[in-house]
């Protein structure tokens, strides 16, 4: 069985400082990879504990804990445990592959149409891990199943994450911010979901660098945006960037035989 490890890459200029004394760690879109986030959080605790003794430390992480692989279970559990180290602050975000699982585990969606969504957009391991015996075209049967499978614990973290965070100049957000819209007027579908005009940046109006996940192109730097979706249920590796003062680097995870 391939063993994970995290590589971390050399400092690089970031678009923005953070103010004096903090450093912030963002971990992308996970897709039920336990394993992977294991072996990153794992390292970024590390990196904690030996380098940052006396500064204000944030993680965050961007959303879409579930679909795409085997261990949403597992992945959930990781993330609402968080690191485990007094003082850090922990911000978890919500993806919108969490409200798909969000609205069929409590029953709040599960028609036909919204179903067949989720299961082409990735739902289709989830539900077979969480809901195997289950019919999609039974909404009471599916319903059941999810949410005994979650536990009401699970399904309360999960109502519970955030849409955004902001720290500085950085705010931090599952998909992206409309750059056509003022910052205090974001919709959630645009929080959750967009990809153009967000992505090119063309005259970026906010005064404002995100960082995000839902595209999987990353990781990538650019001045308006960072983006840290490494696409693991394809790529085989989980990414995070560290922003500490006026410099960024990322750590990603990949497997090694």
């Amino acid at each position: 069985m391939p063993r994970i490890v995290a590589e971390t890459t050399p400092w690089q200029a970031a678009p923005r400082a953070l103010p004096p004394g903090r450093a912030v760690f963002a971990i992308g879109d996970v897709h039920a990879h336990a394993d992977h986030l294991w072996s990153l959080q794992e390292r970024i605790s590390g990196i904690i504990a030996l380098e940052l003794g006396e500064e204000a430390v944030s993680v965050v992480w961007l959303g879409d804990y579930v679909d795409r692989g085997w261990q949403p279970l597992e992945t959930l559990d990781l993330v609402a445990a968080g690191l485990g180290q007094p003082g850090v602050e922990e911000i978890r975000l919500v993806g919108n592959h969490e409200i798909f699982l969000i609205e069929a585990a409590s029953g709040e969606d599960v028609s036909l149409p919204r179903l067949l969504n989720w299961w082409r957009f990735g739902g289709a391991e989830t539900l077979k891990t969480l809901a195997p015996e289950a019919r999609i075209e039974e909404p009471g049967e599916l319903v059941a199943a999810l949410s005994e499978s979650l536990g009401p614990g699970r399904l309360d973290f999960l109502r519970g994450l955030a849409l955004q965070h902001r720290i500085g100049d950085y705010v931090f957000v599952h998909a992206g911010l409309n750059p056509e819209r003022p910052l205090e007027a974001q919709e959630e579908q645009d929080l959750l979901w967009i990809r153009e005009p967000f992505l090119s940046g063309r005259d970026w109006p906010h005064p404002v660098t995100v960082v995000h996940g839902h595209t999987p192109e990353g990781p990538t730097a650019l001045d308006h945006r960072i983006g840290v979706d490494s696409g693991v249920f394809s790529s085989g590796r989980l990414s995070a960037v560290e922003l500490r003062g006026d410099r960024l680097r990322f750590i990603s995870t990949r497997e090694e035989n």
